[in-house]
């Protein structure tokens, strides 16, 4: 019986992201295992996750379905989970199941930490905002006004931003229904 390794590792580039390498085989035996660490970075408040499987000959059912199931709670906290470096077999699977249109994908761990852009560790204080308090060249009115602007979204955009709040939909539930996307894809946006 084949095996699974998964180890956990700051990225060099961007300590605010957690890299989880794994290598192996991901099953019903050993998913436990990969679930185990991710919980763990989750209980740590790492939200910022890219899962590199370079090294991952196989993935069943329930591997994917780590991912699935964790990914509501990642985004519901700001973060994301990104995959990285699949062999083309786990790459096949992960098209078929047309998993892109929930989880963003990346030929290698360092394109994938890149996305996130720069990230402010949990335990970081963000530094405090530059320019002087109260002198705005836009009054209140302005100002509420771009509160409200209304933003029209990409095809691309509208189904991460229903993926994001409705993991469990596939794409055939969203595709059903053009009226609510219509309606999703025009709404307003708080600056």
């Amino acid at each position: 019986m084949k095996g699974i390794d998964v180890y956990v590792e700051e990225a060099p580039q961007n300590r605010g992201v957690s890299i989880l390498r794994v290598s192996g085989y991901v099953d019903t035996t050993t998913s436990p295992d990969l679930e185990r660490r991710l919980q763990a970075l989750l209980r740590e408040k790492r939200y910022h996750v890219v899962v590199d499987l370079a090294r991952v000959e196989y993935i069943s059912s329930a591997g994917w379905g780590i991912f699935i199931s964790e990914i509501r709670e990642i985004r519901e906290h700001g973060g994301d989970l990104k995959l990285s470096g699949m062999a083309p077999d786990v790459r096949e699977v992960f098209d078929l199941l047309e998993f892109e249109n929930i989880l963003q994908a990346y030929t290698d761990s360092d394109l994938a930490v890149a996305s996130f852009g720069p990230i402010v560790p949990a335990n970081v204080e963000p530094p405090a905002p530059q320019g002087s308090a109260g002198n705005s060249e836009f009054g209140s009115e302005d100002r509420m006004e771009l509160q409200r602007s209304e933003k029209i979204l990409s095809d691309e955009d509208l189904v991460r931003e229903i993926a994001r709040k409705h993991p469990d939909y596939g794409l055939m539930r969203i595709q059903k229904d053009p009226e609510s996307l219509e309606a999703s894809r025009r709404r307003s946006f708080p600056a």
